[in-house]
């Protein structure tokens, strides 16, 4: 418990039992001023749950019957039963209260870490390369969209981008969970086609699991290289900047965790004269405003003016516009990546 120390509470919860038997005792009167007994058992079960809040009502009934005997109570028996119910209703609420504000609590935490563990605010160094990400949480607080950047095992930057099927927590767990699998699979090979496939052996083998479904996307990108390589599992397809072409995959392609015998390729495509490659979950285009979703061609037209600038100002601004036009809050998550390779980009003239 944050706070106090335990033993200072229990000590001020003693206290202003002993505080109210004292005043009822030399009050002479039988005004009602046994019932902020409430006050030390509601304080107590708040703290320290339910077994702690019904000790302390039975030690107040029994405080209540002590002084009834100073001071006469009129039906005495009817007055007790009374009390006594007072007095544990009230342990019992407050302990059910503080306990689901403790849950609450906990859930919120857990749903911060797994955020912070699906998308770090932080990106790796990325040699010849200007990354960044956008991401914006659900309502729900988190859902299933994740990132991954991070060096390959042959000097490669590795980018994955990803959306879990479903929404809520038990999304964001399973996103943490393939991100996780990613991360160890990109250091020891860098190759798309290939991490898709082991992902998708992860979800397959996974104990207990359900129908777990995942869309990603995986690319290669090599500084120095006119071109990079990428692979698709169900997942829309990147845009290149500055004209926002949206690569074509030739093949059929399918959701990590639908089928064991995925077989999946490695395409390669050209940056040649290419300000960069946008990568994004489908929470950037299904982001609604009424009953208009915003769709390719909206984040097309928002980017299309930035795509001469650096990338995390390409995001930020990005992130930026698409929360201005979207009913709020946003039923999905939003992310989006932005890759470019590493040069002095103009910046927008203040506002």
């Amino acid at each position: 418990m944050g706070g106090q120390p335990r033993t200072a509470r229990v000590a001020w919860i003693l206290a202003g039992i002993l505080a109210v038997f004292v005043v009822w005792a030399a009050s002479g009167t039988t005004a009602a001023v046994e019932l902020l007994y409430v006050i030390p058992i509601g304080v107590g079960a708040w703290w320290f749950g339910r077994p702690a809040g019904v000790v302390l009502a039975l030690l107040c009934t029994a405080l209540y019957a002590i002084g009834a005997q100073i001071h006469a109570v009129p039906e005495f028996e009817l007055a007790l039963v009374l009390q006594a119910l007072a007095y544990f209703a009230t342990a019992l609420l407050l302990a059910a209260l503080g306990q689901r504000l403790r849950v609450l609590e906990h859930s919120a935490e857990e749903l911060e870490a797994i955020r912070a563990a699906l998308a770090p605010a932080e990106l790796p160094d990325l040699q010849g390369l200007d990354a960044a990400a956008a991401f914006v949480p659900s309502e729900l607080g988190v859902s299933g969209d994740f990132f991954l950047l991070t060096n390959g095992p042959d000097g490669s930057t590795v980018a994955i981008v990803g959306d879990v099927v479903g929404h809520g927590p038990r999304a964001a767990r399973l996103a943490t969970f393939i991100r996780a699998r990613f991360a160890a699979f990109a250091a020891n090979t860098s190759d798309p086609a290939e991490l898709l496939s082991l992902a998708n052996g992860a979800l397959i083998d996974r104990p207990g699991r359900a129908q777990e479904l995942v869309s990603a996307i995986c690319l290669r990108l090599q500084p120095e290289e006119e071109t990079f390589t990428w692979a698709v599992a169900g997942h829309p397809p990147p845009l290149l900047l500055p004209d926002l072409e949206e690569l074509a995959w030739d093949s059929s392609t399918f959701l990590l965790g639908a089928n064991p015998g995925l077989e999946l390729e490695t395409a390669d495509s050209s940056v040649e004269g290419r300000e960069g490659i946008v990568v994004y979950t489908d929470g950037a285009t299904d982001v609604r405003r009424s009953e208009i979703s915003l769709g390719l061609d909206g984040l097309s037209r928002i980017l299309a003016p930035l795509s001469g600038l650096s990338a995390r100002t390409i995001v930020g601004e990005l992130e930026r516009k698409i929360l201005e036009w979207a009913d709020h809050p946003i039923k999905d998550d939003l992310c989006v990546l932005v890759l470019k390779p590493e040069r002095v980009h103009p910046e927008p003239p203040p506002l």
